[in-house]
């Protein structure tokens, strides 16, 4: 495997390529008509080189269906591609126990709908990127 390094505006290109659930190199294969690597031999080629899989580098998706989570006018909303979808007000930002309790109900939502761990997740992190912190 080599790395590459490549500007915002080709890495957006390729992302606008891109399928639910595929990687980069996913992407390039198909573009320039390559064919598709198996997921074993990816793998065995960095297990014989001892480094693990590279964030950029091929991934394992569990999810199954696509799922959105995002802020708007003070309501933190889920989204599945199948329609379902839901939405909380969201607390005071300095409220703990506000943001535990709609934290658990959203997380809960998501599985109850088959989110998988990157998901639930990506839940948390909607809530901290825009300053609803907790602390263990």
């Amino acid at each position: 495997m080599r790395n590459i390094r490549i500007s915002e505006e080709v890495w957006q290109a390729i992302a606008k390529e891109g399928k639910f659930g595929e990687t980069e190199e996913d992407v390039l294969r198909r573009v320039f008509k390559l064919p598709a690597i198996s997921t074993r031999d990816h793998d065995q080629a960095n297990l014989d080189r001892g480094r693990r899989l590279r964030v950029s580098g091929r991934r394992r998706s569990f999810a199954t269906k696509r799922m959105t989570s995002f802020i708007n006018k003070n309501q933190l909303y889920i989204e599945f591609q199948d329609g379902t979808s839901s939405s909380w007000i969201l607390p005071d930002r300095g409220d703990k126990a506000g943001i535990r309790a709609l934290l658990d109900k959203a997380i809960e939502f998501a599985r109850k709908n088959g989110a998988s761990l990157g998901q639930i997740n990506a839940v948390r992190k909607t809530l901290t990127s825009e300053g609803y912190h907790l602390t263990k």
